[in-house]
């Protein structure tokens, strides 16, 4: 009769492959325990401990978290065809989703190569934007509704996902930093530029009953909802904004006056 081979934790881990600490951790967590230990508490491994480590590695393989593995190697009566068809499903998912972090980075570094610089806050927009595209869309429909204040919310926050507008955030963020003042010709030109790539993508979505609403301060208006729809700029920010907007009006309007005289 031979005796069964027993192996030293340093044994082990050059004939598996495993590190020591690997194995310590298993026996810690109760996963892969030794065959024994010795007097002096030395841990020693035999040949059902390879056995057990290859089902504990084939099905890290397969992607099981160790929980997930301990869980299944507790089970009396292991259905291996369950294990496999939820993991095939389970992987599926996350290759979509591997697969459309890949085009959403590939969509960002297109924003990051151009000639303007793109600040952190803008391009996490973007990446939010561009991640819950298909929620925000349906979000949108839902709440469009015959509001013409909903209806050019909802064109304007779609241009979010754009790359041009997280470029145009962040160059506004910029002269904000800078301390900028509202009437400052280049933060007007800027904003002209803003609306100019606005105009039309919205204008063809107003009809005459919608500009009328618009004159008259007409219709209700539903919040944004505030998770699919961040904001790249800060309440003070957008303070900012708005009088650089009130700015432009006031310049257009004083200018149309000018031009009637």
């Amino acid at each position: 009769m031979t005796m069964e081979k027993k192996y030293s934790i340093g044994e082990f881990a050059k004939l598996t492959g495993i590190t020591e600490r690997t194995l310590r951790h298993y026996d810690q967590i109760g996963l892969l325990k030794p065959s024994e230990y010795t007097e002096h508490g030395h841990r020693k491994y035999n040949n059902h401990s390879i056995l057990e480590l290859q089902k504990i590695l084939m099905l890290k393989f397969l992607d099981l978290s160790l929980e997930e593995i301990s869980e299944y190697l507790k089970r009396p009566e292991q259905d291996f065809s369950k294990t496999l068809a939820d993991q095939a499903k389970m992987l599926e998912e996350k290759r979509k989703q591997i697969e459309t972090v890949l085009q959403t980075i590939s969509r960002v570094q297109s924003t990051v190569s151009g000639p303007e610089s793109v600040d952190s806050d803008s391009l996490l927009v973007l990446i939010h934007a561009l991640k819950n595209e298909e929620e925000r869309n349906r979000w949108i429909n839902e709440h469009a509704g015959d509001s013409v204040y909903n209806k050019l919310h909802s064109y304007i926050f779609q241009l979010e996902s754009d790359q041009e507008m997280a470029t145009w955030n962040s160059k506004m963020k910029r002269f904000i930093r800078e301390g900028r003042k509202p009437s400052d010709p280049e933060v007007l030109e800027h904003t002209e530029d803003m609306v100019s790539m606005m105009k039309p993508l919205v204008e063809p979505h107003l009809d005459d009953e919608a500009k009328k609403q618009l004159t008259n301060n007409d219709g209700s208006f539903e919040e944004l909802h505030p998770y699919l729809f961040p904001s790249a700029f800060t309440k003070e920010e957008e303070k900012f904004m708005g009088k650089v907007m009130d700015e432009l009006i006031s310049r257009k309007i004083k200018l149309s006056q000018h031009d009637g005289s």
